[in-house]
């Protein structure tokens, strides 16, 4: 691969970064409850799948299982990439939190910490936007793993066979990576539980196999070939596969460096929340 090539990965790398910078979890949580945003959020994914499939049915060939996922991957998948996350962070449909890149927990960051948390983030008013599916508080950021990692590790566990184990590192090598602790200083646990609930969701697409916590836990098939052509037989529910695994203000993320730490537990002191409550992390144990 050239060295131009490289830099232009590495560019959109960053690009990718900055516009899903990581979430503030913490910041105005407890000043107004969000409105569960479940029930639409399921109604517009099922709305990409039919849209997926429709596109997957054109042509000769058909139920051809490459060119399903291929088109369903134009709508789920990253934000440059797929439609779903980009209409997570554009739609006026969802009840949202918007922090500010100015007041969230985050500010404190110098650049040499964080590339994108102490310097590209800021070129942007606020982060990428909080929401509440049931009582789970996740961000944004959260579905662009979901999809896209979730791919990948479906690709890996049950398209080539490799264990769990290793599946599960390449997740890990990102977070410690390319896309966790060199540009943004954050190792997120809350992102590897998106990848990994990704996994499941992209195995339950057509349920060949057994879902890796066990048969009783199979949600799919969502797709089945009926008359040659891909049909949705079940509509996917958002509430079978969120918890608060994916919360970061209570699976809380690692940083690089005690002194990120140290800026992180100072600002959280500092939140108005009610009853003079002191906010730490996890924020619930």
């Amino acid at each position: 691969m050239s060295i131009k090539k490289i830099f232009i990965i590495v560019l959109f790398i960053i690009g990718d970064l900055s516009w899903s910078a990581e979430v503030d979890n913490f910041t105005g949580r407890f000043n107004r409850r969000l409105q569960d945003s479940t029930n639409i959020f399921n109604k517009k994914t099922n709305e990409f799948f039919r849209k997926g499939l429709k596109n997957a049915n054109i042509g000769l060939l058909k139920c051809n299982e490459k060119k399903l996922y291929f088109n369903l991957k134009q709508y789920f998948n990253s934000t440059f990439f797929g439609k779903i996350v980009r209409w997570v962070n554009e739609t006026d449909t969802l009840d949202k939190r918007f922090i500010s890149v100015k007041k969230s927990i985050y500010r404190d960051f110098t650049p040499n910490e964080s590339i994108v948390l102490g310097f590209l983030s800021k070129l942007r008013p606020v982060h990428s936007p909080n929401l509440r599916m049931g009582e789970v508080y996740l961000g944004s950021d959260k579905f662009e793993h979901f999809f896209s990692s979730g791919y990948r590790y479906f690709s890996s566990h049950y398209g080539k066979g490799k264990s769990l184990r290793k599946t599960l590192m390449i997740g890990l090598r990102e977070e410690y990576g390319l896309l966790g602790r060199y540009p943004t200083g954050v190792i997120s646990y809350a992102d590897l539980a998106a990848d990994f609930n990704g996994m499941r969701f992209w195995n339950h697409v057509l349920q060949k196999k057994d879902d890796v916590l066990g048969s009783e836990k199979n949600l799919g098939p969502y797709v089945k070939c009926i008359n040659k052509k891909w049909t949705l037989v079940k509509e996917m529910d958002w509430s079978n596969y969120l918890d608060d695994s994916m919360d970061e203000a209570i699976n809380c993320s690692q940083f690089k460096s005690k002194n990120m730490v140290k800026k992180i537990k100072k600002r959280l002191q500092e939140l108005q929340v009610p009853h003079q409550r002191i906010i730490s992390c996890p924020i619930n144990r």
